[in-house]
């Protein structure tokens, strides 16, 4: 039986990345809220960016328009430019 395996990260050319270690804390790190598109995910980010705000934290968000299209360039250049970490959202 053969399988055909599709690569769920929308690159073209795949690339082997080592993964960052993650932050012990957020206190000193600017912190993105990134909306993949997916229903709810606007709902569930501004959850969470309420509980960050209460601990003193202030995060940025960034968005695409709908989940069934990868990030364009100009939001993944915005991302790296203004954040340390990202977290998006993935809800269902």
């Amino acid at each position: 039986m053969n399988q055909i395996l599709f690569d769920p990260t929308g690159e073209t050319n795949s690339v082997f990345r080592k993964p960052q270690s993650l932050p012990t804390n957020l206190w000193d790190k600017k912190v993105m809220l990134f909306d993949i598109g997916k229903p709810r995910s606007k709902e569930f980010l501004d959850y969470f960016e309420e509980n960050l705000r209460q601990k003193g934290l202030v995060p940025k968000r960034a968005a695409k328009p709908t989940n069934a299209k990868t990030a364009a360039q100009e939001i993944i250049n915005f991302m790296v430019k203004e954040a340390d970490v990202v977290i998006g959202a993935l809800s269902d």
